[in-house]
């Protein structure tokens, strides 16, 4: 609630006095989200890739009603205060708690605009201009940054019989050409007093504790023909007391994996395991001692094994790389080429049957195809935030992550989308419904 005041406060102080600013040029505001309500919506004359809304800007009821309830005053916004919010292909835009596009939102919904850096200007005393990074209504925005402000509705699916929970479910590995899948999951903390940790309660999952901290753990379901099998955790000896063990590469027999264990207090390492059959349980982890400490995500390009690529953050203390472990190098991991080690932030390495490299960079899908970076993307008008995708064996299919905003933690789930030879997604579904 704090947070919001202010941010409506800076505003106020911002826009207020703007008539004694030139009414033809534009003045640089610092950047800030914008609440009001949607006007219109238009596609752009010069652009037809882009979209332009028109909101007028105001105190959403909620904080209004709340201001009522405490006795604090509400900021007040200049009257006739305009803003002309440019949308693209790059915008993330939600409503109703999922992507959508930005025709689907009705004329009159509360929402907030968050600016792209650097494109908030103001024209005279009530016109607004910016680009948007983001645009939501504000019930989706209220869940993800004011759980505080009044009843957020509870939407929590809580079935460990399902892949997809109100916790967060990370890391697919998709083999048998997406009819077996391994996946990990961990519950999200509570943003209020009056909730309980989010997800489904797993075997290996436990609400943390003074005696038991935050887990992390594997699971492996089989789809047949009604539907997938109940998700089972992946048990390795000796892990109990881990606070991650990741399952992040699995041979098509079922036979080695690849896992990322973090102990606490410890950095990360990857291990290897093996069985006998798909029947049998999993020995212990065996550390890959060529990778060292600080090693996580490792995927083996292709099946003989020889070449294995991981995330480390070893290189910065404060972003994570990708290294390649290439058994005819003797000097070791190495960085990959500029061009995938940038000075974001890289992760979620995941290979595919044409040694593709699918990763991850902040929040962004890419793949690594043909010497060249692209991104990964749902079809549609505006960006789908999406991650960690896995190719099937066959490159049919893809599944990934996609987040719901919440407080503290945001909610993965699982998708499945089919996957074009250009690396475009076709529609994506829900894994729990998925049926190829």
């Amino acid at each position: 609630m704090g947070k919001l005041r202010l941010t409506l406060t800076a505003a106020v102080v911002l826009f207020w006095g703007c008539d004694l600013l030139d009414p033809v040029r534009p003045t640089t505001q610092p950047d800030t989200e914008v609440f009001g309500n949607l006007l219109d919506v238009t596609r752009d004359d010069e652009d037809a890739s882009l979209w332009v809304a028109r909101v007028q800007v105001s105190v959403p009821r909620a904080v209004r009603a709340a201001d009522e309830e405490t006795g604090s005053p509400t900021p007040s916004v200049e009257k006739g205060l305009i803003a002309t919010v440019t949308v693209g292909s790059d915008t993330v835009v939600f409503g109703d708690d999922r992507p959508t596009t930005l025709d689907d939102i009705p004329s009159g919904t509360e929402v907030v605009v968050i600016p792209v850096s650097g494109t908030t200007q103001m024209l005279g005393s009530t016109d607004l201009r910016l680009e948007a990074a983001t645009l939501m209504d504000f019930a989706t925005f209220q869940r993800w940054q004011l759980p505080g402000l009044g009843p957020v509705p509870d939407d929590d699916i809580n079935d460990p019989e399902r892949i997809n929970s109100s916790g967060a479910e990370v890391a697919p590995v998709p083999i048998a050409g997406g009819t077996v899948l391994y996946f990990s999951a961990h519950l999200r903390p509570p943003a209020r007093e009056d909730e309980s940790w989010h997800g489904a309660i797993r075997d290996g999952l436990v609400p943390p504790t003074e005696e038991v901290g935050s887990r992390e753990r594997s699971y492996r379901t089989v789809l047949g023909d009604d539907g997938w099998s109940k998700p089972a955790e992946v048990r390795f000896p000796d892990l109990d007391g881990a606070e991650m063990a990741r399952v992040t590469w699995v041979s098509q027999d079922e036979t080695t994996c690849l896992v990322t264990v973090a102990e606490p207090g410890g950095l990360p390492w990857i291990g290897r395991a093996s069985r006998s059959g798909p029947a049998s349980g999993w020995g212990a982890p065996r550390p890959i001692d060529e990778l060292g400490g600080d090693a996580s995500d490792g995927v083996y390009i292709a099946s003989d094994q020889a070449e294995l690529v991981f995330a480390s953050t070893r290189g910065s203390r404060d972003r994570s790389d990708l290294f390649l472990l290439d058994s005819k190098n003797d000097d070791g991991p190495m960085p990959l080429e500029p061009q995938i080690c940038t000075f974001g932030n890289e992760w979620n390495p995941r290979t595919g049957p044409q040694r593709e490299l699918f990763f991850c960079r902040e929040d962004r899908q890419l793949v690594f195809k043909g010497g060249r970076v692209q991104p990964v993307r749902l079809r549609g008008p505006h960006r789908v935030p999406l991650t960690q995708a896995a190719p099937t064996d066959d490159g049919r299919w893809v599944f990934f992550c996609v987040p719901k905003y919440r407080s503290l933690e945001d909610d993965y789930d699982i998708y499945v989308a089919p996957l074009a030879p250009n690396m475009g997604l076709g529609e994506a579904v829900p894994v729990d419904d998925w049926r190829p």
